[in-house]
């Protein structure tokens, strides 16, 4: 008997939803349907035409059968990191790239051997031993898959070859919206009824219509509010013109009431200001509750929102599918599956709004927003990360981080967090040899990036 899965929201989130359903799924056993909402946007928070995708995505565009480099196609661009300006109370600019950075020594962290270093007298940027830092610096750069890096891609454009990979795998749309929502007491959505009169019953419904959260909003209504921690509520987006090939990177400029992030694309910047009130695209960070309750799973925006600082919509996005195709229920009523995929799926997007809050609480600009954010009360795992890398460069990780602990101290580096001890370790390592590894290592790199053609050839 063929069971339905039912997808409310025919955006890039949906797409994405049943290109990995239809894919993982036995073909013989589900009917995979995705329903208009009726609304607009992406079903990730709706920011902007455009949308970065991360390095973490490679594997899953295999899966599906989406060539990565292909994404960016006409009016996309290629990025290796984000170039942060104006965070810092020092003036000094900040890069954080995609990829590793350094390589450790006789077991020791990268992080660790340049704090020996430092602590000698030497001035050493980590982004000088990251290959995808150089590379955005000397402006060089091949689409190959040889150097970590994310896509700056139309929306509309994912959205549209996401839908292809997905019907040709077996998904189907229905003909008309979804009118009507029909669940008991328990959020069991027993029948969708469509526009033009006719019912579904889902064995599964998965939410993916935005922030409106069509379905999931009846089914499970709690929601944690994060203002709070992450104060910003508007977006908004300019085009402006570009002259040049643009730079292989996003930059994200600080302000007084928040930032400003430019995706450099051919022939025009798509700048997306991120601020507290004002104008433009109101939004709330925050969680669902209970993502999954009953037999409706809330996915994307419908689950949680952050402010796009780092791409991690699309990521949470992933996660969320690989978990629930790991904890796949036989009925609709499935609590102890429910339970699991609402605990990790808490613990993944905490961790990534813990990486948002760290990174606005180190910020040494100045002004009242910025004072604001370094003196307002901190989530536990927040202040444990910071206490104890300012202290001895070491970071406690939890379950289910989105971000590796590699990722936390090059973004507390890059904030000018400087750690007053480095593991005790690289005293027994001569100062000597750790010189040569880093050498070694920029020696690398140097090479490598100067086999590069310059992205200006790439993006024309």
């Amino acid at each position: 008997m063929t069971q339905t899965i039912a997808i409310v929201g025919a955006n890039l989130c949906g797409w994405m939803t049943a290109a990995a359903l239809a894919r993982r799924l036995p073909y013989a056993a589900y009917q995979i349907v995705v329903i208009d909402d009726g609304a607009a946007g992406d079903g990730l928070g709706d920011f902007a035409p455009m949308i970065t995708v991360p390095p973490a995505l490679v594997a899953f565009h295999a899966e599906i059968g989406l060539d990565h480099a292909a994404l960016v196609g006409a009016g996309g661009g290629h990025a290796l990191g984000v170039a942060f300006d104006g965070w810092r109370g020092d003036g000094s600019a900040a890069f954080l790239s995609y990829g590793e950075t350094g390589t450790p020594y006789e077991g020791i962290a990268f992080h660790h051997l340049v704090g020996r270093l430092r602590a000698t007298g030497a001035n050493v940027r980590l982004a000088d031993h990251a290959l995808a830092a150089v590379a955005a610096q000397t402006g060089r750069f091949a689409p190959d898959g040889s150097i970590a890096h994310a896509v700056h891609v139309r929306t509309d454009q994912y959205s549209a070859l996401l839908r292809s990979l997905a019907s040709n795998a077996g998904a189907t749309m229905t003909s008309a919206p979804l009118a009507e929502v029909h669940s008991d007491a328990d959020g069991i959505v027993e029948t969708l009824t469509l526009a033009d009169g006719s019912e579904i019953a889902p064995l599964l419904v998965l939410d993916c219509s935005g922030s409106a959260a069509v379905v999931a909003g009846r089914t499970s209504p709690g929601f944690e509010d994060w203002s709070a921690l992450l104060p910003c509520d508007r977006t908004q987006v300019a085009l402006m013109p570009a002259e040049g090939a643009p730079p292989p990177y996003t930059q994200v400029d600080a302000q007084d009431d928040g930032w400003i992030a430019t995706w450099p694309v051919e022939g025009v910047d798509v700048r997306l200001i991120c601020r507290v009130g004002g104008e433009g695209h109101p939004f709330r960070a925050g969680r669902r509750v209970e993502a999954w309750r009953g037999n409706c799973v809330a996915l994307g925006a419908a689950a949680g929102v952050l402010e796009p600082l780092h791409p991690t919509a699309l990521s949470l996005l992933l996660r969320s599918l690989a978990r629930l195709i790991q904890l796949w229920p036989a009925t609709p009523r499935a609590p102890v599956e429910a339970a699991a995929f609402n605990r990790a799926g808490a613990s993944a997007i905490e961790g990534a709004r813990d990486f948002l809050v760290a990174q606005y609480a180190v910020a040494g600009r100045a002004g009242a927003f910025w004072d604001d954010r370094r003196s307002a009360s901190l989530p536990e795992h927040v202040a444990a990360k910071r206490d104890l890398f300012a202290a001895r460069g070491r970071l406690p990780m939890y379950d289910d981080e989105p971000f590796e602990e590699e990722d936390w101290a090059a973004m507390f580096d890059a904030m000018g967090v400087v750690p007053r001890r480095y593991d005790a370790r690289a005293d027994l390592v001569p100062v000597d040899a750790i010189e040569r590894h880093l050498a070694e290592n920029r020696a690398r790199i140097i090479a490598r990036v100067r086999a590069l053609p310059s992205y200006a050839g790439v993006a024309a």
